[in-house]
């Protein structure tokens, strides 16, 4: 029963990761179809400032899909969740989201719990890197302590 459990849940990353893919190909598509249709309106070959706002929140979602896709393609391959990719994709999302910021539709508040959610997953991040680096340096000098 527990094989075909995970059977099931193999086929259903690689569904998952099957529709991803489809929809970072449309998203692609998207942007260069969206690039194209700004630079030749006319002026030509000018994009104003809210089309390149538009464009690099396309942009960004496109890198955050790219993120998903890899920690998808990271759980199929190790059968874990790389909590590193979790924390990338939010800060990604978060930075997207701080880009396009109108400060005239969003209060100071907003824009101040944003920068704590910025500041909190930087440390996180920070402190998943520096984790792992500590890690990886036990781990090697316990393989030289052994060889000796």
């Amino acid at each position: 029963m527990r094989k075909i459990f995970k059977y099931l849940e193999k086929l259903i990353l690689w569904g998952v990761l099957v529709a991803l893919a489809i929809v970072l190909l449309f998203a692609f598509v998207d942007i260069v179809y969206v690039i194209y249709q700004q630079l030749f309106e006319p002026p030509l070959f000018i994009i104003d400032s809210s089309g390149l706002m538009n464009l690099f929140s396309l942009i960004l979602l496109l890198l955050i899909g790219l993120e998903l896709f890899e920690t998808v393609k990271a759980y199929l391959k190790d059968d874990i969740v790389h909590v590193e990719f979790i924390i990338l994709v939010a800060i990604i999302a978060i930075a997207r989201k701080v880009i396009i910021w109108d400060f005239e539709k969003y209060s100071t508040d907003e824009l101040l719990s944003l920068s704590g959610m910025i500041l909190s997953l930087g440390i996180t991040y920070f402190l998943l890197k520096n984790t792992d680096l500590r890690i990886r340096k036990i781990q090697k000098s316990v393989k030289i302590g052994d060889e000796e």
